[in-house]
């Protein structure tokens, strides 16, 4: 049988008009030091869309799916927030606030966390395999899920062999928060690989596991095996780890914030797994057996880059990029460039001839990054065969004349700044909602999906 080459798609999230700082993200340290502060929307998505050009620059395939429409009318209705829709907005930001943010926010942004993938060449029945994330952990992030799953059945609809699942049951003891705590190594032709599932201590059969730690895992094993099981992936390509009390407890909420993966390159800090010298040496056992090459590592310690920076800058969450077989491209927050000891890394990396990274890139993403949000939360990762690629939704393309367009639409519609009180307005609301459907309109046949009425801290 003729294998296929496969090639890594970027799909990201565009930032809505309401994006603000509600500080709900459990364990995430920068959305609570950031809690109703003001915010700038334009700001934050203008950041987004540049990120998204220097992909497609690049050469990555790059995509974008839509905000979606807040406040989430439906569900303030299912809460009792009913009637008339400003006194709604006026009685639940008297009433719970926390209730108005989680309404209004924007944390779908971060589509990191919208599904888990693994490609058909990874799977038992050779389809490509989505399994949207419930995201059920959080008040705000929760409400997204069937939204993101709807939207990349439009975008994956065409593609042969490929099929978007219904979400696990958003129940605590399920809680999935997809591709953030997942990491895929595979070969240079992106053919055969071996998959990591990263999950939080137990918690849901005993309260008091909770005793002495500060903040609870965000993702079960229960959850991460049963994701596995619906991507169909070999049971001998598995492999689940638990995240460290320590790290969780500085700020490290998903795996995305300790480790980053691109190709046959692992990145992790010497916190980020429960046993990880048995861990990867097991992992680097079956990629070689499966692939004959080395998994190449690379353990960042304590003393050179402590958990407190590593939360603060946001290092392992930059993106790793494959821009020719042989080079790897590194897309960095603004804050590492500022931090010595992550300058130092990264120049050590690219110094060293052995290593696969050859350039750095560094990007503004200061209003995500005060939600707790680097490059790799913005976006999620797909590999399709030279067979599937042509057929994804070209209404979801993001290539140079389509960024340029969305950076029109969010030039004339969202406001460059955004206080707490703004969202018991009923105008500021009407605007966000206008603003969305112009960006649905741009996208075009995409807008059938769901209706004005249609249903944001990491």
């Amino acid at each position: 049988m003729m294998r296929l080459n496969f090639t890594e798609i970027n799909i990201d999230g565009l930032i809505g008009p309401t994006h603000h700082y509600g500080g709900l993200g459990v364990g995430n340290l920068a959305s609570h030091s950031s809690r109703q502060k003001d915010s700038n929307p334009r700001a934050a998505a203008l950041e987004g869309l540049a990120k998204m050009h220097l992909l497609d620059s690049l050469g990555i395939p790059q995509f974008h799916l839509p905000p979606l429409m807040r406040p989430n009318w439906p569900w303030l209705e299912s809460l009792g927030f009913t009637g008339d829709r400003a006194d709604a907005l006026k009685r639940c930001f008297d009433l719970s606030p926390t209730l108005l943010s989680a309404a209004t926010s924007s944390a779908f942004m971060w589509t990191a966390n919208a599904a888990t993938v693994a490609p058909s060449c990874d799977t038992h029945d050779q389809r490509l395999q989505l399994v949207p994330a419930n995201l059920c952990c959080n008040l705000h992030r929760g409400q997204e899920t069937m939204d993101r799953r709807d939207q990349l059945r439009a975008l994956f609809a065409a593609v042969p062999d490929a099929i978007v699942h219904e979400p696990l049951p958003s129940v605590f003891p399920l809680r999935d928060e997809g591709a953030a705590n997942h990491i895929r190594v595979c070969d240079r032709a992106g053919l055969n690989a071996v998959h990591l599932f990263v999950y939080g201590p137990p918690s849901e059969n005993s309260g008091s596991r909770f005793m002495g730690r500060q903040f609870m895992g965000r993702q079960s094993e229960l959850a991460s095996r049963q994701v596995a099981k619906a991507l169909q992936v070999m049971e001998s390509d598995l492999f689940f780890v638990q995240q460290t009390v320590q790290a969780i407890d500085a700020g490290v909420f998903h795996n995305d914030v300790i480790s980053m993966s691109n190709g046959n390159l692992l990145i992790y800090h010497e916190h980020a797994f429960e046993h990880s010298d048995t861990v990867i040496a097991s992992l680097a056992s079956r990629f070689h057996s499966k692939t004959n090459l080395e998994l190449k590592t690379i353990l960042v310690s304590e003393s050179q880059l402590s958990l407190d920076e590593a939360v603060k800058t946001y290092l392992f969450n930059s993106q790793l990029i494959s821009t020719d077989p042989d080079a790897m491209q590194l897309i960095c927050p603004e804050q590492c460039r500022e931090s010595v000891p992550c300058m130092a890394l990264i120049q050590s990396w690219i110094d060293d001839a052995t290593n696969p990274i050859k350039r750095v890139h560094f990007m503004s993403l200061n209003e995500s990054m005060a939600n707790g949000g680097g490059p790799a939360c913005l976006r999620l990762r797909a590999s399709l065969s030279s067979s599937q690629l042509p057929h994804l939704n070209k209404g979801f393309r993001a290539d140079a004349a389509c960024i340029s367009e969305l950076t029109q639409l969010v030039e004339r519609w969202y406001p460059s700044r955004l206080t707490f009180s703004d969202l018991r307005r009923i105008d500021f609301a009407e605007h966000s909602q206008h603003a969305v459907e112009a960006i649905w309109k741009h996208v075009g046949h995409f807008c059938g999906y769901f209706s004005v009425d249609s249903d944001t801290s990491r």
